[in-house]
C-alpha cells in the first residue's frame, strides 16, 4: 500500500470518525479517479456506512437522469393539450411513487460521495464532484429526450408511446438490466445510513 492510500484513507478514517464513530476495519482505498472506495460497515457505535465505488457513481447518475427525464417528458407532452396533460402527469406521478426511494437515495449518496471527497480534496473537489455527477445525469436525460423528439417537436404518437411504457412500468428504475440491482441496494444502504444517525 502507498503512502497516498494511507494518507487518503486516514483522512477518510477521520471524517467517518466524526461523523459515525470508529468504522471497524473499513477497507479504504484511493481509486483510479481518486474518489474514494469504501465498503459498507457498521461503526462500532451502531452507524452505518454504505458502500461508495464507482458502479454506485454511475448509478446514481442513472437514477438522477430518470428523474430529469420523467420531468422533461411530462412537461413537453403537457403542452399537447389538457388530456395528454393528464396522462403525461399521471406517468410522472406513477414513476416517481415507484422510483422516488432509489432517486432519494442517488441524491442522498451523491451529497455522502460529495462529502468524502471534500475531506480528501478539499470543498471546491466536493463541489466539482457534485456538478460532474448533475451534469451527466443531465446530459443524459436530454441526449434520451433528444432522441424521442428530435428538434423538440412535439409528436403526439410520440408522446403516446413513451407516457404509455412509464405507465407499464417498463421504465422503472428496478428493470434496468444495468443498474436496477444497484441502486436496489444502494437505497437499502442509505436508508440503513440515515436511520442510523
Amino acid at each position: 500500500m502507498g503512502i497516498g492510500k494511507i494518507q487518503g484513507g486516514i483522512l477518510l478514517a477521520i471524517a467517518l470518525l466524526a461523523a459515525h464513530g470508529v468504522a471497524m476495519g473499513a477497507d479504504v482505498a484511493v481509486a483510479g479517479n481518486d474518489l474514494a472506495v469504501v465498503e459498507s460497515r457498521y461503526t462500532s457505535e451502531g452507524g452505518f456506512i454504505p458502500a461508495v465505488n464507482e458502479r454506485r457513481d454511475a448509478a446514481a447518475v442513472f437514477a438522477i437522469a430518470g428523474a430529469i427525464r420523467v420531468n422533461a417528458m411530462a412537461d413537453h407532452c403537457s403542452a399537447l393539450g389538457p388530456l395528454e396533460a393528464v396522462k403525461a402527469n399521471e406517468a410522472r406521478n406513477r414513476w416517481m411513487r415507484h422510483n422516488g426511494a432509489m432517486v432519494r437515495a442517488a441524491n442522498g449518496y451523491v451529497h455522502l460521495q460529495r462529502a468524502i471527497v471534500q475531506v480528501k480534496q478539499g470543498e471546491a473537489a466536493g463541489a466539482k464532484y457534485r456538478d460532474t455527477v448533475m451534469a451527466d445525469a443531465k446530459t443524459g436525460a436530454v441526449a434520451t429526450l433528444r432522441g424521442w423528439f428530435p428538434n423538440e417537436v412535439r409528436d403526439a404518437a410520440t408522446c403516446d408511446k413513451v407516457v404509455g411504457e412509464y405507465l407499464a412500468g417498463t421504465r422503472d428504475i428496478d428493470v434496468d438490466a444495468t443498474f436496477g440491482t444497484t441502486l436496489g441496494n444502494l437505497a437499502r444502504d442509505m436508508q440503513a445510513f440515515s436511520g442510523a444517525k
